[in-house]
């Protein structure tokens, strides 16, 4: 028998695929909202990242790529969902529709402490929910991370991992089951696991996606004191499956 991903793991409330996320999506069924940081099209190369970091994945090193931003993000086919957070959304403005609803993260600190940056005073996203612009603020510059473990000597599992709690603010202003198609090391359903929620995501890289899947379960195991979870009689015990297509 032929499957459409080449492994499936179920975690708890979150089941993970490795797979095209354009051929494994038909078979999902019904999906409330999709919270995603796609490739841009930028072709993204790491620059220095320090031992730990450069092992996080077997494609992260000093010239990882990431898989598909080698081309101009299309985001036609994740507009037809009712709730819908993009990431990244000043790369492919052009391509998308009107919206009053602009998430902003900013991203800075005090730069009389940490000094003139390369790196971007925010990110973008795109999104349908509401009608109002809303901004979330934690600092990301550099190896300066506010709240985040590489505060306490990790480093980041991919080159373009956004923060947890910032997923997780995200996730809030959704409901039912959440889809990221671009899962990267799974910071989205990791929001989902600390949350409660139910979420789906699917990964090209199965380094990657082997990342995301001990993130996941990590989440389930480690409850984070700063978010607000379910009350225990909500919660599902943690459950992990595997399997391969």
């Amino acid at each position: 028998m032929t499957t459409l991903w080449q492994r499936r793991e179920v975690i708890g409330d979150c089941t993970l695929y490795l797979g095209d996320c354009l051929e494994i999506m038909p078979a999902l069924g019904k999906v409330d909202a999709v919270v995603t940081d796609p490739p841009y099209g930028i072709g993204y190369k790491t620059r220095s990242l320090g031992k730990k970091e450069t092992r996080a994945s077997k494609s992260f090193h000093e010239n990882a790529t990431i898989i598909g931003d080698d081309a101009p993000f299309d985001p036609r086919r994740w507009l037809e969902f009712e709730q819908i957070i993009l990431w990244g959304a000043n790369h492919y403005a052009n391509k998308l529709p009107t919206s009053g609803a602009w998430f902003v993260w900013d991203k800075r600190g005090d730069p009389k402490f940490y000094g003139k940056t390369t790196f971007s005073d925010c990110e973008i996203a795109w999104s349908n929910i509401g009608n109002s612009a809303r901004m979330y603020k934690q600092i990301w510059n550099g190896i300066v991370r506010e709240g985040e473990p590489a505060q306490r000597g990790q480093g980041r599992a991919h080159p373009t991992q956004k923060p947890e709690r910032l997923m997780v603010w995200c996730v809030k202003k959704t409901d039912g089951l959440v889809l990221d198609p671009f899962m990267g090391s799974g910071t989205t359903l990791v929001a989902c696991a600390k949350l409660g929620r139910k979420g789906i995501g699917i990964e090209l890289d199965e380094g990657y996606f082997d990342i995301a899947c001990k993130r996941v379960a990590d989440a389930y195991r480690q409850p984070d004191f700063f978010v607000e979870r379910p009350a225990p009689s909500e919660q599902t015990e943690f459950n992990m499956q595997s399997e391969e297509g």
